[in-house]
């Protein structure tokens, strides 16, 4: 079993995040400690687990900057056997579906029986690279898979919808993304994390890929931060009263009854 595995660095889910001034539609960097996309440790975990099962190779693919090597390294903990790296200022800017395009073209060659990736990036929020790369490779595509089980040439997976559980089969190959739940990821050992070091990862640029970017389909035109959250209003009295005031509140200052 052939397993790409699509991941991405992002901000710490605890890191202020702040606009650049000086790059409109950009985040500061300054002082962000930036980790492994949450929702692809769920795919990694995967990727591990079924080539466990039946084996293979788990390879792992990434768009990313300099910066991204931590979390490449990171996978590489976790147990992903080597790594492919797109860290071309031209790639990094690209948009959704150039960036699907071009991790196709990296993908391809490999001829993986399944492509897996976090359901989400938790810092744009963006869920379609993975259906965008599917979509190049002429394969299938299920989004948020809380269990994923292979038999022979075809996947079967379950959603988590409201209230319910949609059951879902691919024919592989085909590309799932991963959501919370699916698994438990591991945590790398000492060992692990000293044998990572080692391992292969490989920077491929978009003119071996033979890909070139047309213009850019989307971009994101401003950031700004939330404005300040306004104090509380603190209402003592008999419970009565609170009601009533609260009641008073939500009609003529929320405006919500």
């Amino acid at each position: 079993m052939k397993i790409a595995v699509i991941f991405k660095q992002v901000p710490d889910t605890e890191a202020v995040i702040k606009p650049d001034p000086a790059k409109p539609g950009a985040i500061g960097e300054g002082d962000i400690k930036f980790v492994l996309n949450p929702y692809d440790e769920y795919a990694v975990e995967e990727a591990l687990r079924i080539v466990e099962k039946s084996p293979g190779e788990a390879v792992g693919f990434c768009i990313g900057p300099e910066r991204s090597e931590a979390a490449i390294r990171t996978v590489l903990a976790m147990g992903l056997q080597r790594a492919v790296w797109i860290c071309e200022p031209a790639a990094v800017n690209a948009d959704v579906i150039s960036q699907g395009r071009i991790l196709a073209a990296a993908i391809k060659g490999f001829a993986p029986d399944i492509i897996l990736c976090g359901r989400e990036v938790i810092d744009t929020q963006e869920d379609a690279l993975a259906a965008a790369a599917a979509h190049f490779l002429d394969m299938p595509h299920v989004l948020n898979a809380a269990k994923i089980t292979i038999a022979g040439d075809k996947a079967t997976v379950v959603r988590e919808v409201e209230g319910a559980s949609l059951e879902i089969e691919a024919q592989l190959p085909a590309a799932i993304s991963c959501s919370k739940g699916l698994n438990e990821p591991r945590y790398p050992t000492l060992i692990a994390i000293k044998r990572a070091k080692t391992k292969e990862i490989k920077r491929v640029t978009l003119a071996e890929l033979g890909v070139q970017l047309g213009p850019v389909k989307s971009r994101v035109a401003a950031l700004k931060s939330p404005p300040p959250r306004p104090k509380g209003v603190r209402v003592e009295g008999e419970p009565a009263v609170v009601a009533g005031k609260g009641v008073e509140w939500l009609a003529a200052t929320a405006k919500v009854i």
